[in-house]
């Protein structure tokens, strides 16, 4: 708990600023901020008695409560968008700040916003954390979009699907780019990707 009635009880008693620090064991920035708030918001000794450490602060330190109120993003709707496809935590803190300024209510940044969906995440268990044996198993899959490749000369495109598999225990990663042009793999297609 703060020393801020202590100090100004001090202060009254005659005490220097130097003097209140070492008997209190604060710091002598803490001592003069306390004084260089009473001096701006004057409080008579009848006053100090009769008002305790939290209406103290308020008085002697009014715009610390004016502190406004962040906007507290929805988690459960933004969890729920990022099982769908192509949906990203950028993408949904934006309509976030929206939101935020249409009610014209301050939002939390990029950083928080993520460090408070985390929190969010770990307290309703939403992920699990799966144990894998080495050399056990091999994950694969076709990732994302196909992708548009044109051959420099014709102007003629075929798709390009990329073909990732990994090892879980390791982490180690294979991908593969695969065209449909004739069942060829990327380096043997006469396209480019541009």
């Amino acid at each position: 708990m703060s020393k801020e009635k202590q100090i100004l009880q001090l202060r009254l008693d005659g005490f220097s600023q130097r003097r209140i620090a070492d008997t209190l064991k604060v710091s002598r920035n803490t001592v003069a901020r306390v004084v260089k708030a009473c001096d701006a918001h004057p409080i008579n000794e009848q006053e100090l008695q009769a008002i305790d450490e939290s209406k103290l602060h308020q008085h002697l330190f009014p715009e610390e409560t004016q502190i406004p109120v962040m906007t507290l993003p929805d988690y459960d709707y933004i969890h729920k968008e990022l099982l769908k496809n192509g949906v990203i935590l950028k993408l949904l803190w934006e309509e976030y700040l929206d939101t935020c300024r249409h009610t014209q209510r301050p939002p939390y940044m990029y950083s928080q916003f993520c460090k408070l969906y985390q929190e969010h995440v770990n307290q309703n268990r939403l992920t699990m954390h799966i144990h894998h044996k080495p050399g056990d198993k091999i994950m694969v899959d076709w990732a994302g979009t196909p992708l548009p490749l044109y051959d420099q000369v014709t102007g003629t495109s075929c798709k390009v699907y990329l073909f990732v598999a990994t090892l879980p225990f390791s982490m180690y990663l294979l991908c593969e780019s695969l065209s449909d042009h004739e069942g060829r793999r990327l380096d043997q297609c006469p396209y480019q990707y541009v």
